[in-house]
């Protein structure tokens, strides 16, 4: 090839490259490589009532935001397949945080601490202290609900991109619709604060459910799904679990087009899609994809399917209005 040849390739990569790097903030950031890595990091967030949650951020500083929520009885290290992998990393900045009453986060006892609007609280609280443009909002099965707190409690249109529900239950109000007899049969267990026996064996069976590939589930992460689940109090657990909320701003914000994506495992004992999806049919702009050989904590069955669930939704709205 002549110099000259080799000159104009040199140039029109250059304008190329120059024309990616100044892409409009509205086109899909992830079709970029990372320029601002961000280490691991945790802290105690504040909330509105003084309640300290426990977070982690982790990813591309510039990337797409996602918050990520996770479900009843669990703790942020659920989603450590999703927080580990280098491609989510390069291409999204991750927060992770527990809901209160679980994990590390302050367990009050006070139903007052478990209002609707003290969710909504918390979400703003991570937003800020994050400095979140436009995020998504991610949640695993009861973590999903705090979805309706974000809705009746900020503004319309609300300042998330979208939703991603895992396997998510829509709101407090319809969870014996919309859950398992298999995971029905557990909460009395759950709930019990007379025998520490059935308390303790309960959370060991909730643990034993997530998972479909049981085989394949690693010893320590079993543990540590046992843990947290006996780490939330049963007087905790039936306030998260019978807190009310009203869906009203959630189904309306859905019907003008606020985008959902429901990412399910085919083998799920939890959660029932079915009844899920008939619940959210006010949402006119939502997707659902059911995955193949996964169950309730589908993340940890096939992460790789997950991520490619999650960055297809991602590059698609993100910062997109509705």
């Amino acid at each position: 090839m002549h110099f000259s040849s080799l000159l104009i390739a040199l140039i029109a990569s250059t304008i190329a490259a120059a024309s990616v790097l100044n892409q409009s903030p509205l086109e899909p950031r992830s079709l970029l490589p990372c320029l601002t890595p961000s280490k691991p990091q945790s802290q105690f967030v504040v909330s509105k009532d003084g309640l300290n949650l426990y977070s982690e951020s982790v990813g591309c500083k510039t990337g797409i935001p996602v918050i990520f929520v996770t479900g009843f009885g669990s703790a942020y290290i659920a989603f450590d397949k999703l927080w580990n992998d280098p491609e989510l990393r390069d291409k999204l900045y991750m927060v992770r945080f527990d809901p209160r009453g679980h994990g590390l986060t302050d367990k009050p006892v006070d139903p007052a601490a478990y209002e609707s609007e003290r969710y909504a609280d918390d979400v703003k609280a991570i937003v800020s202290t994050y400095a979140l443009d436009k995020p998504f909002f991610s949640g695993w099965s009861l973590g999903a609900s705090l979805a309706v707190d974000i809705a009746q409690y900020y503004g319309s249109p609300l300042p998330f991109s979208g939703f991603l529900s895992y396997a998510g239950l829509p709101y407090t109000g319809v969870l014996l619709n919309c859950t398992q007899p298999t995971v029905q049969a557990l909460v009395p267990g759950l709930l019990n604060d007379t025998s520490a026996t059935t308390a303790l064996q309960t959370r060991v069976d909730y643990a034993g459910i997530l998972s479909i590939k049981k085989k394949q589930v690693r010893y320590e992460d079993l543990s540590a799904w046992t843990g947290t689940a006996t780490y939330l109090p049963p007087a905790v657990a039936s306030l998260t679990l019978f807190r009310t909320q009203d869906p009203t701003r959630f189904f309306e914000e859905g019907a003008k087009g606020w985008p959902v994506k429901f990412i399910f495992g085919d083998h799920d004992t939890s959660v029932n899609l079915t009844a899920v999806l008939d619940v959210m049919k006010p949402f006119k702009n939502q997707e659902t994809v059911v995955l193949k050989d996964s169950g309730h904590i589908s993340f940890y069955d096939t992460p790789q399917l997950v991520k490619e669930a999650i960055l297809s939704f991602v590059t698609k709205y993100y910062r997109k209005s509705y």
